[in-house]
């Protein structure tokens, strides 16, 4: 019974030792995988936030472009009341 007593101390040891390193062995996997999905999060946002910047881009580009289009369809437009101003002759109120 002696030599049982310090095998079985033995093993018993070795076993949380054992239990110790699969521990931080899990630790250290889940530390990988966070820092991983992180990581994988920050990309996906990224192209993401990429896209609709270049959306709104385009967006805005195709609003100026129709802006800039109404506005050269109101200027002839605008011109012409003007111009029929200026060619009619001022009536004059006689007051009697």
């Amino acid at each position: 019974m002696p030599v049982i007593k310090p095998l079985l101390l033995g093993l018993g040891l070795f076993a949380l030792a054992g239990c110790d390193s699969a521990e931080q062995a899990a630790q250290n996997l889940a530390k990988k995988v966070e820092e991983a999905a992180v990581e994988q999060a920050r990309e996906s946002l990224g192209e993401t936030l990429e896209q609709l910047n270049e959306q709104v881009d385009q967006a805005q580009e195709s609003t100026r472009q129709w802006l800039d289009q109404d506005q050269e369809k109101l200027q002839p437009e605008q011109e012409q009341p003007r111009q029929e101003a200026q060619q009619q002759p001022e009536q004059v109120l006689i007051e009697s």
